[in-house]
């Protein structure tokens, strides 16, 4: 056991346990069961695909519901507060100096896409879209599914995600006030213990290796499950990346795996340290002043607002 030592009045060394030995046995449970929930994940989604099969009419049913819905929503305004700043958590990991500019409307650089560019973005959504579908197939295909798609009674039973989900909350943090609003890509129940499990899902396009190359999720990635734990009150989340590209046909059983599952469990000084930096975000739009942020190599690349940034800080 590890100790820490304070001294008395009549200076000798009194023994007491720190937090230290908790915060592991604490971390091993979290690394337990993170690798538990990537297994059983995995595993239902190879149990789907083993299964040959054709429309589930429950599900084509149900997707034509949500289709329906999500129009109807795109139809309204949204009702969040528009008189302070607004941040979602697709740009949860983004640089303060690009959530301020976004905030205050700032001007975005002309952006020039190929056509090979938006078929590539049309692809990887169209797969995201088939994810979803076939976590719902799997429902009703496996016969022990070990997840099931979160449903909102209020909403006649659609899925957890998408427009089905979408919401906002107003947060107050460190004397500022500002909107969190978004969706995410699925809640879902993990049936060996019933809790609620969030689903994140990425796409990589490039080839079905780049899945063997990834060893850790993205850092904008995690910090989006962090932003969607403030959103949904979910802490636990599955980052699951699926290659577009697959291996040769006839790789068969030797073909190389064509997704990868990690798991992050959101803590409260994760959404702490969000927080804060959206806070700070808040106080310099309030004060009209661009937070000092200096853009790394990968931030500027994807940077929508060079022309603004550099005229803001040609004299600094």
């Amino acid at each position: 056991m590890f100790y820490k030592t304070k001294r008395t009045d009549d200076m000798s060394l009194v023994s007491k346990p720190t937090d230290f030995t908790k915060q592991v046995r604490e971390q091993m449970a979290s690394k337990e069961r993170g690798q538990q929930l990537i297994a059983d994940l995995s595993s239902h989604i190879e149990d789907i695909g083993k299964e040959d099969y054709f429309d589930v009419l429950e599900v084509e049913e149900l997707v034509l519901r949500e289709q329906a819905y999500a129009v109807e929503v795109m139809k309204k305004k949204k009702d969040y507060p528009t008189d302070i700043p607004r941040f979602s958590p697709s740009s949860a990991g983004k640089s303060k100096a690009e959530l301020y500019l976004k905030a205050i409307k700032a001007e975005k650089d002309e952006k020039l896409t190929y056509p090979f560019q938006n078929r590539w973005t049309r692809n990887s959504t169209a797969v995201h879209g088939a994810m979803q579908k076939t976590l719902l197939e799997a429902e009703v295909i496996l016969q022990n599914p070990m997840f099931t798609v979160m449903r909102l009674p209020e909403k006649g039973g659609l899925p957890a995600w998408e427009k089905n989900i979408e919401r906002w909350k107003v947060i107050e943090h460190n004397g500022q006030r500002f909107v969190i609003f978004g969706m995410c890509d699925g809640i879902l129940e993990y049936k060996k213990d019933g809790t609620k499990v969030g689903f994140e899902y990425k796409t990589k396009s490039n080839s079905v290796a780049q899945i063997k190359q990834i060893k850790e999720p993205n850092p904008s990635h995690i910090a989006q499950t962090v932003a969607y734990a403030i959103l949904f009150e979910v802490d636990e989340w599955l980052i699951t990346y699926e290659s577009v590209a697959k291996d040769k046909w006839t790789t068969n059983e030797n073909a190389r795996p064509d997704f990868k599952i990690f798991y992050n469990k959101v803590t409260e000084a994760d959404k702490k340290r969000l927080l804060d930096k959206w806070a700070d975000v808040a106080k310099h739009v309030e004060a009209g002043q661009l937070p000092d942020s200096p853009l790394g190599k990968f931030d500027y690349m994807f940077f929508p607002y060079k022309k603004v940034y550099a005229e803001l800080t040609k004299n600094g």
